[in-house]
């Protein structure tokens, strides 16, 4: 899942700190001023910047999200036109780890009624099945639709409406995942702060109704209160895990990170159980693969929360990597890799006097399914743009970071990617 951004689509950020997924206190006129470092030289881990995204005549909007299946890299993300029904969603994939892509297709086009794409998508793929979930308003309601493709991502069926509410709060930000003969798609329901979830069981032609698996009061906006528990979701098998930020009462930091797994493909629900308790800005990033569980969320601090669990979510262990000073790190985005290993990615921020110097973003290679991490390794070299929260996905031993561009404004200019050689 992607940065944390109001449903304008502005990066929100927390003492003039971007790339975070954090409230946003309000931008100064020094921490547009960015100065340029040195470029450094970057090692051999990775490849370098190749630009995703094309030129278009409407503005990339935040955020992307990236998935991998079958050899294939996937991605979307928004464009929005200065028209009312300019809005886009539109998609691209690789078939050889990032290296190039193809062209952006559209699988939504703003209309009348629906006339504005809301940022924060989500995408998943498993097999020949990749989901896409995007939220749209208009003068008459706000919806969060589904496509599905069952061939690998050539084609998409029509769009599947997951849940309409004609209420201003609007719905949460989606997260999907696919397991075993299952697709789930979880959001948070803003009037009520309920984490809803509904499953498919016949590869997205179908969903069962929803279920509510807990509730929240973390406002995503410290100024507007806009209830939203930030669900992040993985699967593994018939396993899936759906975590959410959570607090007791209407604050911006979330006390806890909260989950609920199933084994038996959405039918039925473990107890409530906890991820963290350790403060974070929410938004948990998730991975499953065989018993073993992942998860990031960025700490108030500037640090990064890691937790694992061995036992398929029944228990959690959890450890704040902190940023040395001077620096403070961005969410972060996590994968597991076959032979017990895993590999996360984040935003090493350079901060001076309480202002943004540059951005750098890093992965950190760990040999024991997130239970340690390696020194960080550059992706690419510190630099006067911001690099927004960036994403990772694997083809097995292949992983490949994507990542946008852009100035503090909020407004990305263009997607990038980088494949491990």
């Amino acid at each position: 899942m992607p940065g944390r951004t109001s449903d304008n689509g502005r990066v929100m950020t927390f003492h003039g700190r971007v790339g975070s997924r954090a409230p946003l206190m309000g931008l100064t006129a020094a921490v547009l001023a960015l100065l340029l470092l040195p470029t450094l030289v970057l090692g051999a881990d990775w490849t370098p910047l190749r630009r995703v995204s094309g030129n278009g005549g409407s503005r990339l909007d935040s955020m992307h999200q990236l998935a991998a299946a079958n050899g294939k890299l996937f991605m979307v993300y928004p464009r929005i036109g200065s028209g009312p029904t300019d809005d886009r969603v539109v998609y691209l994939r690789s078939g050889n780890n990032g290296t190039s892509w193809s062209r952006e297709r559209a699988l939504f086009a703003s209309t009348n009624k629906h006339r504005h794409v809301v940022p924060n998508l989500a995408i998943a793929a498993r097999g020949d099945i990749v989901v896409v979930a995007w939220r749209v308003k208009g003068p008459e309601e706000h919806s969060l639709f589904v496509r599905v493709s069952r061939d690998g991502g050539n084609t998409f069926g029509i769009r599947t409406r997951i849940v309409s509410t004609t209420k201003d709060h609007g719905v949460g930000v989606p997260a999907v995942a696919i397991g075993n003969d299952v697709v789930a798609v979880s959001w948070t329901n803003r009037a009520s702060g309920k984490v809803r979830i509904r499953t498919s069981r016949n590869g997205g032609r179908t969903f069962k109704a929803a279920k509510t698996l807990g509730r929240t009061s973390l406002s995503i906006d410290c100024r507007n209160k806009l209830t939203d528990g930030l669900v992040g979701i993985a699967a593994n098998d018939k396993s899936i895990h759906v975590a959410w930020s959570y607090a007791p009462k209407r604050q911006c930091l979330a006390s806890s990170i909260r989950v609920r797994t199933s084994i038996d493909r959405g039918r039925t629900w473990s107890p409530l159980r906890t991820i963290t308790n350790k403060r974070s800005y929410g938004w948990p990033e998730l991975d499953a693969r065989g018993k073993t569980v992942v998860a990031t969320v960025q700490s108030p601090t500037g640090g990064i929360i890691t937790a694992r669990s061995i036992r398929n979510g029944r228990k959690w262990d959890d450890k704040l990597r902190k940023a040395q000073d001077g620096f403070s790190f961005s969410a972060a985005d996590i994968t597991l890799l076959p032979e017990g290993r895993a590999l996360m990615t984040y935003v090493k921020e350079r901060i001076r006097n309480d202002r943004l110097i540059s951005t750098k973003v890093v992965s950190r290679r760990s040999p024991d399914n997130g239970a340690s991490f390696k020194a960080p390794k550059a992706v690419t070299a510190d630099d006067k743009l911001l690099r927004m929260a960036p994403n990772i996905a694997n083809n097995g031993k292949k992983a490949t970071i994507v990542v946008q561009s852009g100035q503090l404004d909020g407004s990305p200019r263009n997607v990038f990617a980088s494949r491990l050689r």
